[in-house]
């Protein structure tokens, strides 16, 4: 089942506007909009620690990430939904579809990832990010994921707890090592 236009459930629309912003579902027509927030979530996975590790220089970060949402937008069951305050864009989610079943986990056939989400930083806390991937989430369920997996950088203990919240759990720890293995 492929995607055409998200569409945002009446009541997550009214959501938004109880909260003074608008949601716009779409695809690869939005991502020239999600530059400043990629960037102000880089900066806060630099505020965290970024999990100890080197980091590439901020110029180049949106260039990476932006051709990977090129990539993602590609497949048909793919979207964005950005959220604005007023005509400011103030947050986003970008997700998609893994055919399943897990080959560990009990899962469905579709696996929705949330592949970003990011909030503005004078916008967190003010239920924004909850409102946007209340809407990723909703989509993907409508599309048959019911199952939902995101990523979380280490020592972003207040997204972790966030989406503990909401019933998730640590499932992979995914292990890293930036440049070549030491002697011994």
């Amino acid at each position: 089942m492929a995607y055409g236009e998200p569409v945002i459930p009446d009541t997550l629309t009214r959501q938004a506007e109880e909260l003074g912003v608008t949601l716009h579902p779409g695809r690869q027509e939005l991502v020239g909009e999600l530059e400043p927030l990629w960037l102000a979530l880089f900066d806060h996975h630099l505020s965290t620690g970024a999990a100890g590790l080197p980091v590439i220089p901020r110029s180049e970060s949106w260039p990476r990430r932006r051709a990977l949402y090129g990539q993602l937008l590609r497949g048909p069951e793919a979207f964005v939904v950005l959220a604005r305050r007023r005509s400011a864009a103030v947050g986003y989610a970008l997700a998609h579809i893994h055919m399943g079943p897990d080959d560990t986990w009990a899962t469905g056939e579709r696996i929705g990832e949330v592949e970003s989400l990011a909030v503005l930083p004078q916008e967190r806390g003010r239920g924004v990010g909850t409102l946007l991937l209340d809407c990723a989430e909703a989509i993907l369920e409508h599309h048959g994921a019911r199952d939902v997996v995101i990523g979380v950088l280490a020592g972003n203990d207040g997204a972790r707890r966030f989406y503990e919240r909401r019933g998730m759990t640590p499932a992979v720890i995914k292990m890293m090592r930036i440049g070549p293995k030491p002697a011994g």
